[in-house]
């Protein structure tokens, strides 16, 4: 049985990467992740995370992305593609470990594999590296270990949901499903205490590590609230929508855990209902939110699956449905929260992964039908975004700032120019002072370059005001200014 099982998580772990490929010569082109990239970079350079350079995510993201610059991630973006790869190959095989634990090894097989295909589908922003993508393989390596009998296991679980926490907190909601091994042996209240133990000890390094950067204030006066802005926002002002559904998501666990009658069964009652209740705390209809739900959907699915003889003919019919859930999760929590507000939902945004030239451009590539640069241009904004970057280079001095008005964080990091303000995008200011201290920083002439690709109308008299002056041969308005001067 053993052997079986190897044989079993090689099979994942092929058949994942192999579905992978295609991601791995993607170019830079997502936003989000131009901003964990940036901020990585400016921190590096020595600006201060939520003061010189701000977002509204915990530090777990930024530090994994100083990582992969350290690895080579700033002169190649494949690294970052690679490190995506890892993170979904190791979410997929801890989901068939997991399940291995609970269920039989056909279905635990094809939970495994449920995972690596859903993660690894653009449909569903599975190429690229967010905060859920990033705290999966933390959670779920905790939530393995709590099935240890062994306290110093319990312990490291404790230590790896920290480590989740510190990229998604939403994750705290996923951990009432670790209760289920937690308090499946004996001595409960030890495993409990060295489970919390752990998770303390890696909430106070990682308020250290903030600390020492000089970002501690910053994260609990400007972060914390500025999240919570973001919650109320994502609900379209009011709470309620979240309290109705946390509630009913608790009376689906409840029946569930009571109606339950193997280790396997308590185990989905409440996984599933908290990750999709931890998914859905700000439904914005962002589909990388939904990464959160993937392992718990797919082994629930492949438990369901998993009871028939037809093995392998049910497997498509279970990735369709897991593909049908997953948008689902994106999907209805903003309806609900419309109708209760009575406004109107918030739209889906699309995966670029929805367009299906995605693959046929990607195999005219690798066919050699079309040269990388060819290729890289279908991508969102690559081609203007190249050529605003040949004309930029030369209007600033190394040293000098650039403050773009729009979602293109890209700029910063292949120009060399760091931030002139802390806010890399003028289009989703949430902090309440945002404007106006972007706003002072442009009048002052802080910034020696300004790009707009969006939203110059907003800031363009500031632009007058400091005296900018307009210059030619970019696809995006850009401004330099008369005189070069230091805000810092």
């Amino acid at each position: 049985m053993r052997r079986q099982t190897t044989l079993a998580a090689l099979g994942v772990a092929a058949f994942t990467l192999a579905l992978r490929i295609p991601t791995l010569s993607e170019p830079r082109w997502y936003y989000d992740e131009a901003v964990f990239t940036t901020i990585a970079w400016a921190t590096s350079k020595g600006m201060t995370l939520y003061v010189g350079v701000f977002d509204l995510q915990p530090p777990g993201i930024f530090w994994l992305y100083r990582l992969l610059l350290a690895l080579g991630g700033l002169e190649h973006h494949f690294v970052v593609q690679l490190g995506v790869s890892v993170f979904v190959l190791a979410t997929a095989l801890l989901t068939f470990a997991i399940a291995r634990r609970v269920v039989e090894l056909w279905p635990a097989t094809l939970a495994g594999l449920l995972t690596g295909f859903a993660l690894s589908l653009p449909l569903l922003d599975g190429d690229l590296l967010n905060v859920e993508l990033g705290a999966s393989p933390f959670f779920l390596a905790a939530l393995l270990l709590a099935f240890s009998r062994r306290w110093p296991a319990v312990f490291a679980s404790g230590l790896l949901l920290g480590v989740a926490l510190a990229f998604r907190p939403s994750f705290v909601v996923d951990c009432v499903a670790v209760l289920v091994p937690l308090l499946s042996t004996g001595r409960r209240e030890l495993r409990v205490v060295m489970l919390g133990l752990g998770v303390l000890v890696t909430l106070a390094i990682a308020l250290w590590g903030l600390w020492l950067e000089g970002s501690l204030a910053a994260y609990f006066n400007v972060v914390a609230p500025t999240d919570r802005l973001y919650l109320v926002n994502g609900n379209r002002g009011t709470l309620f929508p979240v309290v109705v559904r946390l509630a009913i998501f608790g009376a689906v666990a409840a029946v569930g855990l009571i109606r339950a009658k193997t280790t396997g069964g308590r185990l989905m009652a409440l996984w599933l209902p908290a990750s999709i209740a931890g998914a859905t705390l700000t439904p914005k209809g962002y589909v990388h939110f939904v990464h959160e739900t993937i392992p718990p959907l797919a082994l629930g699915l492949a438990m369901l699956v998993g009871r028939y003889r037809l093995r392998w003919l049910t497997a498509p019919g279970a990735a369709i449905a897991l593909v049908l859930c997953a948008y689902a999760v994106v999907v209805v929590p903003p309806m609900q929260v419309a109708v209760m507000t009575h406004r109107v939902p918030l739209e889906l945004w699309d995966s670029i992964g929805s367009d299906p030239n995605y693959y046929v451009n990607w195999f005219a590539y690798a066919s050699g039908a079309k040269s990388y640069d060819e290729y890289a241009a279908w991508f969102w904004d690559v081609a203007p975004r190249e050529r605003e970057l040949t004309r930029l280079r030369g209007l600033a001095p190394a040293s000098g700032r650039l403050q773009v008005i729009g979602p293109q964080p890209w700029l910063y990091i292949e120009s060399g120019l760091l931030p002139a303000t802390p806010y890399l995008n003028t289009t989703d200011l949430w902090v309440p002072t945002a404007k106006e201290e972007t706003r002072s920083r442009l009048r002052g002439g802080c910034a020696d370059v300004v790009v707009a690709p969006t939203q110059l109308i907003k800031w363009q008299d500031d632009l007058r005001f400091a005296g900018y002056v307009p210059v030619g041969g970019t696809p995006w308005p850009t401004f330099v200014a008369a005189t070069h001067r230091s805000c810092d």
